[in-house]
């Protein structure tokens, strides 16, 4: 990390701020040198933090962001990040979200896998053997910036961009489902929003987690047993049309639904 401590705490303080009154602050990259990711990191752990001292959340899962290529195309962004998920971000299947609490929601489907065990050796068949089950869901993708994700730094920083998950109807043991091959839809009513399958992801959605697994236990914030981890997008990420209902299809493992209500 190459910049001051009061920095950090201050970046961090403002996005919190930002996300607690639902208002939009500008880029933090201006403030980092350039690819500075230990310094956004720093940022994203102390906005996590800020968030568990003075609301009482407590963490429930990690997000793996930016695993697609045609994503990382779309947005200029060449590499993953990864952001915390607190207990009070997580909602199940058919949840109607309130617009009033997000800045520019954005929606995007993928593979959620849930842990039986800690991963404290991040060999893929360590980390395998740790899943419990996986399940369709939806990313709640909001930033506290006006404008696009903007750099690396700047994603991270923001939690990876990530304000939830929407969990799915069914849990399906992990290797019961060729995770390469699965073939993802979103629609609002009668439109389809995107489309993708599980290869997109990284090769398989797996590998995501797998390094989801090295990069949570070189920053000595090892996966736990019950995390949630979200694995990146299947199809594109994109606007969040309201007051329709968004249902989420991955073959062989179900449906995930819910609706943002523009007047709550």
């Amino acid at each position: 990390m190459t910049v001051d401590t009061e920095t950090v705490k201050a970046i961090a303080r403002e996005l919190h701020d930002a996300k607690e009154a639902v208002y939009t602050v500008p880029y933090v990259s201006p403030r980092l040198p350039d690819h500075d990711l230990d310094s956004a990191y720093a940022i994203s752990e102390e906005f996590a933090s800020l968030r568990e001292r003075e609301l009482g959340v407590r963490r429930v899962g990690r997000k793996v962001g930016l695993t697609n290529p045609l994503v990382q195309q779309r947005v200029g962004v060449f590499e993953p990040d990864y952001g915390i998920i607190h207990d009070d971000m997580v909602f199940e299947s058919g949840v109607v979200l309130p617009a009033s609490k997000y800045n520019r929601l954005l929606i995007e489907a993928e593979v959620a896998f849930v842990l039986k065990s800690d991963i404290l050796e991040s060999t893929l068949e360590n980390v395998a053997a740790a899943i419990d089950y996986v399940t369709p869901a939806f990313e709640i993708v909001d930033f506290r910036y006006d404008g696009s994700v903007g750099q690396i730094v700047d994603t991270i920083a923001d939690n990876a961009g990530c304000s939830g998950l929407v969990l799915g109807e069914e849990q399906h043991p992990y290797g019961s489902v060729d995770l390469t091959q699965v073939e993802m839809v979103i629609t609002a009513g009668d439109t389809e929003i995107t489309r993708g399958v599980g290869s997109n992801v990284l090769g398989d959605p797996i590998n995501a987690v797998q390094w989801l697994a090295e990069t949570a236990i070189r920053t000595g914030h090892p996966l736990r047993a019950g995390e949630v981890l979200l694995s990146g997008s299947i199809g594109f990420i994109e606007p969040w049309p309201a007051d329709v209902e968004c249902v989420a299809t991955i073959t062989g493992l179900g449906r995930v639904t819910a609706t943002v209500d523009s007047n709550a």
